[in-house]
């Protein structure tokens, strides 16, 4: 095993292990509603969510012909049903969290596993591709996804059961391919799985239907003089077809054609947003930008959030001096996403963070990674990352522990700020999940062994070699 396939498998299983940490459970009507699917699903009920209404507050949901569904995109739901049927083979928590919804079913712990398990994947994926793509050292490509992991939104919204741990993911895949496939040639297989990421996108989340634009031109432009004949392009068309199909089947069964969104159908006495297009994005983009990126309408903006990605900026220029093709790709996706995000009327969402760009905030990291790699060896500028990173760590832990179902207030603390009371009782509010670790682990255990297993029979050689020895 290689030194950086070792790295990154102790980086996945480190970052998930401290966003399992963190689970609370189901936390909010937003994961209550994806988790009202994945019942109907695991349970054989089907798409309509009728049965556990109250999961989603009853208010985010979608209605047609007095049935109740989920207003979110199925991917999510998709995937996490698996992983709850899973559950009913696994030992059950060890301890109970104290979900909002659902508490005490053991199997609704295994569910939320699914945002734990992809925000890591995303995390694990930036390292290899900073590494690969951007020839950036270890050292810069670890810290960098450090700072990926734990001082941006991606810990929050990577230990509850949102969209955008899943979409992340994703996204990553598919860039990680694209990236790959450019240093070794398109195959078949790689052009069968791109089509296939590039098509969950908008599957796991509406929006990031822009990054299946964006990663599909490129794809073309990149590829096209290095395609002779008709295989790869079809079996590209075919994997993007495969998901797409699925979702055209979702709206035209439930919401009765393949272009009626569930968000469509969301109750707009109290999501007026939803309107149509037109209401859901109507901020003057100015405003929005402000907002996401320091501070308005109350939401906390990733400069003010997270310090440390500040340090992207001076990464700009060194980025695309190493390679401007795909410097574009990733930071134009990154650009395209905040402007989308900063004309909707959502990116305050309650949440106090622009959460959609949870989705996308590893991109904006990867410039950062390259001005890491360009000030090896130099004091100064490692101090002030390290400054700027315990900032954002200590804002992020800050920020999970005042969120939904978690629900520290300052009131709870005491006057001193560095009282060790102070100190055990943020940390019990955030990581209330801590002592189910064995679970996480075993499933990680359960799909390395289905990985090794699988390799090897890709390669009936490795036994023969073993035997010959």
């Amino acid at each position: 095993m290689s030194d950086d396939l070792r790295t990154a498998l102790l980086l996945f299983v480190a970052v998930a292990s401290v966003y399992f940490a963190t689970v609370t459970g189901v936390t909010s009507s937003n994961d209550g509603s994806h988790y009202a699917l994945t019942r109907a699903i695991a349970d054989g009920r089907g798409w309509e969510i009728s049965p556990y209404l109250d999961f989603t507050e009853n208010q985010d949901y979608a209605t047609r012909d007095g049935r109740y569904f989920s207003d979110r995109p199925p991917g999510t739901a998709l995937i996490a049903a698996p992983l709850y049927a899973l559950g009913t083979f696994l030992p059950d928590p060890l301890v109970d969290v104290p979900s909002k919804h659902d508490p005490g079913n053991a199997q609704m712990l295994y569910a939320v596993m699914l945002a734990p398990l992809a925000m890591a994947g995303a995390v694990t994926l930036f390292y290899g591709v900073v590494r690969r793509a951007f020839g950036i050292s270890r050292w810069a490509a670890l810290l960098g996804a450090l700072a990926f992991a734990f001082g941006t939104i991606a810990w929050k919204y990577g230990s509850v059961l949102y969209s955008h741990a899943l979409a992340a993911l994703v996204i990553w895949g598919a860039v990680a391919l694209i990236l790959h496939m450019e240093e070794t040639g398109p195959t078949p297989g790689g052009a069968l799985g791109l089509g296939l990421l590039l098509g969950c996108a908008p599957l796991t989340e509406y929006t990031s239907g822009l990054f299946t634009l964006i990663g599909g031109v490129y794809a073309v432009l990149t590829f096209r003089s290095r395609v002779d004949g008709w295989l790869v392009p079809a079996l590209f068309v075919l994997g993007g077809l495969i998901p797409a199909v699925l979702l055209a089947a979702y709206n035209t069964v439930n919401f009765g054609g393949p272009l009626q969104i569930s968000r469509f159908y969301a109750d707009t006495t109290l999501w007026p947003e939803n309107e149509d297009l037109g209401a859901t994005f109507s901020t003057p983009i100015p405003q929005g930008l402000l907002g996401l990126l320091v501070y308005g309408s109350e939401n906390q903006g990733i400069f003010l959030l997270s310090p440390v990605t500040l340090l992207a900026l001076p990464g700009l220029v060194p980025l695309f001096r190493r390679d401007a093709k795909r410097a574009l790709l990733i930071v134009g996706t990154f650009a395209a996403f905040l402007l989308l995000f900063s004309a909707s009327t959502t990116f305050n969402a309650g949440t106090d963070d622009g959460r959609y760009l949870a989705t996308g905030i590893g991109l904006w990291m990867v410039p950062l990674a390259v001005w890491l790699d360009e000030q090896e060896g130099r004091l100064l500028p490692v101090l002030a990352t390290g400054v700027l990173l315990a900032l954002s760590v200590r804002a992020q832990l800050m920020h999970i522990a005042y969120s939904w179902n978690y629900d520290l207030t300052p009131q709870m603390l005491a006057a001193r700020a560095a009282d060790p009371a102070n100190i055990g009782l943020v940390l019990r509010t955030a990581f209330p999940n801590v002592l189910n670790l064995p679970l996480l682990w075993l499933v990680i255990a359960c799909g390395g062994a289905v990985a090794w297993l699988a390799s090897r029979r890709r390669d009936p050689s490795v036994g023969r070699d073993h035997a010959n020895a």
